[in-house]
């Protein structure tokens, strides 16, 4: 790729700040958001405000924002050659019986809908050789009892990616599902609250095998993070 040029959302905390973090080491121009200015400033200070990152508020289970987003993406950085949908919501762990109908909504339309909106409007940007890398779970691979609507959506992640891969293989565009298992984030401490976070890999082991994972030009699929 002549141009480096990347979306990430949810860049703010956990595996999305390490991969913004490492991409504008290796000389991409990021392009982020969350959900809160105060988490994207603190970001900003975090990284020394560094040359090449844009950041901007954006609610991607809402569809105008969503696409404001990518539109601002667009206008700063003129083209995208890597997008990572790596944001998501945890929800409640509880059975389906008891689950909260709007909790289950807001699941689906930020883990999901947000994904196939900054896709959708990210596609007629790319190029061949460009990749999108959609940030899966265990909990969307095999049954996950009391996981609810974030299961529900990551099994949506799963089969979204795969069908995509197909329909961009004559573009020459790549797709993964990267499921990064275990990692130490504030919601792996919400979803395991008793669990020692010194057990588990830090974000920047996920950055680090997903741009490997790029740089290796691997097919498009479904990938499990691998030591």
């Amino acid at each position: 790729m002549e141009k480096k040029r990347a979306i990430v959302t949810g860049g703010s905390r956990g595996i999305g700040k390490a991969l913004v973090e490492r991409l504008l080491k290796e000389g991409w121009e990021v392009c982020t958001c969350s959900r809160k200015e105060e988490d994207l400033t603190k970001l900003e200070e975090e990284l020394r405000r560094p040359r090449g990152l844009y950041r901007k508020v954006c609610n991607l289970g809402e569809r105008e924002s969503a696409k404001s987003f990518v539109m601002f993406c667009l206008e700063r950085m003129g083209g995208i050659e890597l997008l990572v949908n790596n944001a998501a919501i945890l929800g409640e762990r509880l059975p389906i019986e008891e689950y909260p109908e709007e909790v289950w909504e807001e699941v689906i339309r930020v883990n999901l809908n947000g994904v196939f909106y900054v896709t959708k409007y990210c596609l007629p940007h790319m190029g061949e050789g460009s990749f999108i890398v959609n940030l899966s779970s265990g909990a969307g691979k095999r049954p996950a009892p009391y996981w609810g609507a974030y299961a529900a959506s990551k099994f949506g992640v799963e089969g979204f990616s795969l069908l995509l891969a197909e329909e961009l293989k004559e573009r020459g565009i790549r797709v993964y599902a990267l499921n990064p298992g275990a990692t130490r984030t504030q919601m792996r401490a919400k979803a395991y609250p008793s669990e020692d976070p010194k057990t588990l890999k830090t974000p920047d082991k996920v950055a680090e095998f997903l741009l490997k994972l790029i740089k290796s030009k691997a097919p498009s699929g479904s990938y499990d993070f691998r030591d």
